[in-house]
Order: structure tokens, then sequence, then C-alpha cells
């Protein structure tokens, strides 16, 4: 009992000592400048990420494969003690609980049959190394930071850290656009409780992978898993029956959400059987209350060619546009690139619903 106790003083006074500065005016302008003008780049009024646009055409092209890694996902000894001060200070502030989820370990291939790697990531780890990042922390009696967030994010080359090699959790991001049978995109007003995007304006569904998107037996595509958390995220948030889904989801999109450790975020379509006013009359979830606040439903302007506009230009309320979560504006900046592909078959779908 003594030595614990002398153990746990010792933790506390060292937790005193360490300070969290918060990079509130970084927007790595100076890092991702390169990539702005090929559109690459997608920014928020809080957040800024980057459209891996290579594996997002592999995605829409062609099934890659996905496998498990058995090997959960461990706090580098490193980062270890600054990661559980950091995680205990958050969990005070928000709402979070320490779900299991899957992370990504390897980047998406481009080519070849190398799968993308899943593994079991706890919701706690995303929170102590992906959100840490966004903070250099300073120890009393040090001049210069002990950890440099940007450092986690960028090689010293300033380019995306490999997943491969990465110190974060790095856990899956997915949502999905999911519109009515008479064309109205559902929007989720998530509440300030949130610890992802709290008070923004999300997509229809998004959240985190779980490992219960991963199907039983044989073999796992990339897509699959992606599109099965995501119309879970949608049913769960939107009070969507399975039975209202029309057949034929697709994944658009894959971004590094640069704002959060630069993290892997996936976006989807979904198109539903039944009308925005017929969804919207469906009472949001009890367990769902204390992260979303509302659903909506807006109509996308009919444009017939849609590469003369942005993502954000699809939301025709500026109050919308303000407050965009960075999934959202992902898969609106992905979705104008699909709809300008005219051989995408659910593109089609689509464009008559929106007519």
């Amino acid at each position: 009992m003594v030595v614990s106790t002398l153990e746990i003083r010792s933790n506390l006074h060292g937790a005193r000592r360490i300070h969290f500065q918060r990079r509130r005016a970084d927007d790595y302008h100076d890092l991702l400048s390169d990539l702005e003008s090929s559109g690459r780049i997608v920014r928020t009024p809080g957040d800024v990420g980057v459209i891996m646009q290579d594996e997002t055409d592999r995605l829409r092209r062609e099934t890659i494969p996905a496998s498990i890694d058995s090997t959960p996902f461990a706090v580098h000894r490193d980062m270890e003690r600054f990661s559980n001060t950091f995680l205990a200070r958050r969990v005070r502030r928000s709402v979070m609980f320490n779900g299991r989820t899957l992370g990504l370990s390897s980047d998406v291939p481009v080519s070849g049959d190398d799968p993308a790697a899943l593994r079991p990531v706890r919701y706690f780890d995303f929170v102590s190394t992906n959100l840490l990042s966004l903070y250099d922390v300073n120890e009393v009696g040090q001049h210069l930071p002990v950890l440099r967030g940007r450092n986690l994010i960028f090689t010293s080359r300033g380019e995306l850290r490999s997943l491969q090699y990465s110190r974060l959790a790095n856990t899956i991001g997915i949502s999905t656009l999911a519109f009515s049978s008479d064309g109205k995109l559902l929007l989720v007003y998530q509440t300030v409780d949130v610890a992802g995007s709290p008070g923004l304006i999300a997509p229809s569904g998004s959240g985190a992978l779980e490992p219960r998107d991963v199907p039983d037996g044989g073999a796992l595509s990339l897509q699959e898993v992606i599109l099965a958390g995501a119309n879970r995220e949608l049913m769960e948030e939107c009070n969507i029956d399975a039975d209202d889904i029309e057949d034929g989801s697709e994944v658009i999109g894959y971004g590094r959400w640069v704002s959060r450790g630069a993290m892997p975020e996936f976006c989807a379509v979904t198109l539903l059987k039944r009308s925005a006013d017929e969804l919207l009359k469906k009472r949001i979830r009890r367990s769902e209350r204390v992260y979303v606040g509302d659903v909506t439903a807006v109509r996308l302007p009919a444009i017939p060619d849609w590469s003369a506009v942005t993502g954000l230009d699809l939301l025709r309320e500026q109050a919308h546009r303000h407050a965009v979560s960075w999934p959202l504006a992902l898969g609106l900046n992905c979705l104008v690139h699909a709809m300008q592909d005219t051989s995408w078959q659910l593109g089609k779908r689509l464009r008559d619903r929106l007519r």
C-alpha cells in the first residue's frame, strides 16, 4: 500500500508538470500549399484534410482486399506518459466511452494484391494519440516542447506519415451521404458534447468503424467493410431501418483528416426508399440523443455540370456552410468529383433524383 501510494503521488506530481498547448491557429498551410492547386485540400472553418486521389480512384474502380491484424494497437513508450495525462484531462470534458473500433495499420494500396490492414483499436487510444497530435507538450523547467504534435503527423520532409509507420491509433472514420427518394440529403446536427465534431453538421451517418462491421467468414473487401459501418451509423443516427436502404451503396472517397492526426476517413453514398418527410417523422433514438441533436433534409441544386462547383457550393444555406464538419466537406467534394464520371451507375440514379 505504501509503494502504491507513493507511485500515485509521483504520477500526480508528474502530471502537474505537463502542459498541453493547443495549436488552434495552425492551418498547416506551409506544409500543404503545394496540394492546394490540385484541389486535394479540403478546408472547413475549423479543420483541414487531404483527399487521397489515387486511393480514391482505385476504391471507385476495383475491389481492394482487406485483412485483420490481430495485434491490437499499443501506445508507443515515448508517448505513453503524455498520452495518459492527456486522456485523463479529455475524459473530464467530453462525452466518450472506451468503445472498440478498427484502425488502419497500413496505407490503402493503390495497386497490387496487398490488402489494407485493419487492427483492433480502443477509442481512448484515438483520443490519447490522434487528438494529442493537435497539441505541443511542454514540461516545467524545459525551454522547448518535449513533444511537438506536428511531428506525429508529418515527416521531417513535410510529407504525411505513412499509416504503416505512424505512432497514432488512426481509427477509421466512415460516413455516408444518404439521399431520400425525393432527392433530399439527410444531415445530422451533432451535439456540443461529441468529441469528434462538436456542434457541427455531419453527414447522414458518420462515426468510427467497429469490429462488428466485419462480416463473418470469407474473403474481405475494404469497400464491403466500409459500407457496413457507414450504413450502420446511418441507421443509428437517423433511425432508419435496413429495409429503407436501396441496394448499391458505394464508397466514393478516401481522405486523411489532418486536423485529427491525419486519421483515415472514408465517405460513401446511399440511396433510400422513402421520402424525406417520411424519414424525418421518426424520433431520434434515445441511445443517440447524447450525440445527435437533430436530423434535417436539404435539397441540393440541380447542376448539369458539377465540375464548375466545389463541395460546399452544394449547400445553399450559409448557416450550413459555416457549421460543416470535415467528414461532410470531404463527402461533398468527393461527390462532385464522382458525378463527373458519366459511366457511374449510382451517379445516374442519383442525378435522376436531383432533377
